[in-house]
């Protein structure tokens, strides 16, 4: 899927503690990947809890001579600019070179359901605004995403609270995505990028030996987590 050309260079992250590192530090403070706005069914963190996986991807994410293995040139520059505008900061944490590599090895329907996400929001762009995500300038990508990140979702995410009965219900009938679906798909896979690494995790408290029992709010203006 990909044209095999070079990963665009970008700031250089912080030598530091790898992703790896940082959910191994976590697990062994007892903290688990409890992350902010993330719900408990999303494949990004089946994704994280594979460290030989996270570790591999997150090596190569670090080599700006990797060549993509899963996205096209303007998928992952669509990404990547999503990405820093979702999250500020998520250039600096290699969020889209990340994915590119851990989404290359997952299943078909992780994959499918993505490039649907990330190509519904390119499709909104023209639709809207005649150009493509990376031509909008930031005004219209914040009033994009504004608009489909406050829409009501085809099924509200269920967040687990510690303490509640753990229930199966009946399997619910399917409906189709909405925007707020397809939103909500690729920022699940951003927020867990970015609050994986150092720079994230860092964020939101965790000094590597203690972490914080809350998440502070999005202080980022614009931000859309």
């Amino acid at each position: 899927m990909s044209d095999k050309t070079e990963r665009p260079e970008t700031e250089d992250a912080p030598r530091g503690l790898g992703r790896r590192e940082v959910l191994q530090a976590l697990t062994a403070l007892g903290a688990g990947l409890a992350l902010p706005g993330l719900a408990d069914d999303h494949p990004v963190r089946r994704a994280l809890a594979q460290p030989a996986r996270v570790g591999a991807a997150d090596a190569r994410a670090s080599t700006l001579a990797a060549r993509p293995e899963f996205l096209d040139a303007h998928q992952l520059e669509t990404l990547s600019s999503l990405a820093e505008r979702i999250v500020p900061g998520s250039t600096r944490a290699r969020v889209a070179p990340f994915l590119e590599e851990l989404l290359a090895v997952d299943t078909h329907e992780n994959q499918r359901a993505f490039l649907s996400a990330l190509g519904w929001i390119d499709g909104e762009s023209i639709e809207g605004y005649q150009h493509p995500w990376t031509k909008l300038t930031e005004a219209q990508q914040a009033e994009l995403l504004t608009r489909i990140s406050t829409t009501e979702p085809a099924r509200p995410p269920h967040f687990w609270v510690r303490g509640e009965a753990v229930t199966v219900p009946p399997p619910p009938p399917e409906l189709p995505p909405t925007a707020r679906d397809r939103f909500d798909e690729i920022k699940g896979w951003i927020v867990g990028a970015y609050y994986s690494s150092e720079i994230g995790m860092r964020e939101l408290g965790w000094t590597g030996q203690m972490f914080f029992p809350s998440f502070p709010g999005c202080e980022h203006p614009g931000g859309h987590r």
